[in-house]
């Protein structure tokens, strides 16, 4: 026996060995069999990584709910069975698959320490972002006993297998077998790990809140999530959906001009990560920082804006604005979006972002949504400042500048606007500003980062402001739209709010509002006013980032085209509708549409796909710069 198997430990080849035919049988099924005992072990030591800052509860929970670790450890071992079947060998077979889906767990963990928010199948198009954001120094990456643990067992995992079953498998068409069942496996699986109630079927609530998106997701592990979430991605139409059906909701409406009179100029700007502090009470905060912002709501239209992200994820508030969409698809073509409309009305569509082109691929989408020029920091802001994150009183005044060049046009004139100045995160380790916007018990990372943040902004106010006092004596009618994409980062896990006492909760109707909302406003200058005949201030509805240009075109009395008529009345029964699983419908935050109210609701989903899928703005020349 103890020769047999040091033949087993010590040759590397099995074409080598002097055996029967029935010995080379056995050795031949040992090698991919140790190798997929290796994957399941690897499969569940990535589990310490999915559970991210949430306590071993959790773990033992997936251990517990065999569905769970199932399919979170079936990818691993797959992978390396392919790559078994193509290299032969055990411990590369084991190495390449588990440090793919290290790479991928680790990204998951850092985003969740990071910003509470998963890794979806769709990040996967923002990598260069992510990579770039790291290495930019935005966040700090870090090495934990949790990493070390998992990368332990990899190391752990290739050494064994290369001393249990060295050298490389010579039955080829084993190895073919073994690489197309696992293809076969892999395909036949697909559909289950899409599959929406057999995904909700699986629940593991028991440390973890399936009211909260982000806790929900890490119940399921990380890799059936992950793989789960290409459904969301792949665009699937609405059960029932055909154009047809579409087309006859819209047909009840007439696309409809600006009026000649009201061709008003509009600036939209789009802050990053602005949020009031003031209005949620926390004690020791400095309130009179907002005094700026609170005089000009106090001469605007306001409301709140519900999000679908929080501390990141900017391209989601910044595109369901500009198209009208509740949720967002991957933009590789033309599509119907506000700019087109505006375009088609003889508008100048233009914007300015002072911070790299490729970051969310905007150079590519930008020209896709309808806009004719858009300025970056490539070859344009680079040479106003020596700043990482160009400052608002560099912006506002190239801003002003265009649409003062645009003027001279004579055409109207639409530009959105956003900045980076206050893109998180925030210093933890120091402050070196003069005002201590907060004071208190907390700790010393929580008020480094709070008084970081709120210069930030405060700065931020008192340009925009001043951008204002431009506007306001500017002769020619313009209307400024402002509004916040989501709440700030404040500390890895939202930690920071807790420490201020924030109920940023989603399973509470409180902490939902305060996760994802954030302000609006909608102001005009005397000359857009003695157009429009108001005054243009006051509280507006709580909804969408979808229905927010809606809103601008009803205060500017514009009905536009018929999308935005539907819209209109749809947004007076589901003012919020959200990515999250949450709706407010007649008044009620709820996470079912009313019997009653799933006729409309299938109508809105309804348009939504046709106004995505069905560009109508072909006849515009393509002429952006």
């Amino acid at each position: 026996m103890r020769g047999f198997l040091s033949e087993f430990f010590l040759l590397h080849r099995d074409a080598d060995l002097n055996w029967p035919r029935w010995k080379k049988a056995v050795y031949s099924v040992y090698r991919p069999l140790l190798l997929l005992c290796a994957g399941i072990c690897m499969g569940l030591a990535l589990l310490v990584l999915a559970i991210g800052p949430y306590p071993k509860d959790v773990l033992l929970e997936y251990i517990t709910h065999w569905e769970t670790a199932v399919f979170n450890t079936v990818p691993v071992v797959l992978l390396a069975l392919v790559f078994y079947g193509m290299t032969g060998r055990t411990w590369v077979s084991f190495f390449l698959s588990g440090v793919l889906f290290l790479g991928l767990s680790l990204g998951n963990y850092y985003k969740i320490q990071f910003r509470s928010d998963p890794v979806y199948f769709e990040d996967l198009l923002n990598l260069r972002e992510a990579s770039n954001m790291a290495g930019a120094g935005h966040y700090s990456l870090f090495v934990d006993k949790k990493i070390l643990i998992v990368v332990f067992c990899l190391v752990l995992g290739t050494a064994l297998l290369w001393l249990l079953a060295p050298g490389k498998s010579g039955n080829r068409a084993l190895r073919l077998f073994i690489t197309a069942a696992a293809a076969a496996v892999s395909v036949c699986l697909g559909p289950v790990y899409l599959d929406k109630n057999i995904y909700d079927g699986v629940k593991n609530y028991v440390t973890l809140n399936r009211w909260n998106p982000s806790e929900n997701y890490i119940s399921h592990g990380f890799l059936y999530p992950f793989f789960h979430s290409i459904s969301d991605f792949i665009e699937t139409p609405p059960d029932g959906y055909s154009p047809d059906s579409a087309q006859a909701i819209l047909n009840q409406y007439t696309d409809e001009d600006i009026p000649s009179d009201r061709r008003i100029n509009i600036i939209a700007v789009m802050r990053e990560a602005y949020a009031d502090f003031s209005q949620y009470g926390v004690e020791g905060l400095d309130t009179d920082a907002y005094q700026l912002y609170h005089q000009l709501e106090a001469e605007s239209y306001t409301g709140d804006l519900v999000t679908n992200i929080f501390g990141g994820g900017t391209i989601d508030t910044e595109r369901c604005f500009l198209t009208g969409n509740y949720k967002l698809k991957n933009f590789r073509t033309n599509t119907n979006s506000y700019l087109w409309y505006l375009r088609s009305q003889g508008y100048t569509v233009e914007g300015s972002h002072p911070y790299y082109q490729w970051f969310y691929n905007r150079q590519n989408v930008n020209g896709y949504l309808g806009f004719e020029r858009y300025r970056f920091y490539e070859d344009d802001y680079e040479h106003l400042t020596n700043a990482g994150l160009p400052e608002d009183s560099v912006l506002y005044p190239e801003v002003y500048k265009d649409f003062t060049r645009s003027k001279a046009s004579g055409r109207p004139y639409f530009s959105f606007v956003l900045n980076v100045q206050s893109h998180g995160p925030y210093n933890t380790n120091s402050y070196s500003g003069s005002i201590k916007y907060l004071t208190g018990a907390y700790s010393d990372a929580c008020k480094n980062a709070m008084n970081n943040y709120m210069s930030a902004i405060t700065d931020s106010d008192a340009e925009l402001l001043k951008f204002i006092g431009q506007l306001r004596t500017d002769p020619s009618p313009v209307v400024l739209v402002t509004f916040g994409d989501h709440l700030p980062w404040m500390g890895d896990s939202a930690v920071f709010y807790d420490e201020m006492g924030i109920n940023i909760d989603p399973a509470t109707e409180d902490g939902f509002f305060t996760h994802y909302c954030t302000r609006y406003l909608i102001w005009a200058n005397d000359a857009a006013k003695e157009i429009l005949g108001h005054d243009m201030t006051g509280e507006g509805p709580r909804i969408s980032p979808c229905y927010l240009m809606g809103l601008v075109f009803e205060q500017l009395g514009w009905k536009g085209p018929a999308y935005t008529q539907v819209l209109r009345g749809l947004m007076e029964v589901f003012p919020v509708v959200t990515t999250t699983g949450y709706f407010v419908a007649d008044g009620t935050l709820t996470g079912i549409i009313p019997e009653s109210r799933q006729k409309l609701y299938q109508n809105f989903q309804f348009i939504q796909q046709y106004w995505r899928t069905n560009w109508q703005y072909a006849a515009l020349a393509d002429n952006r710069t």
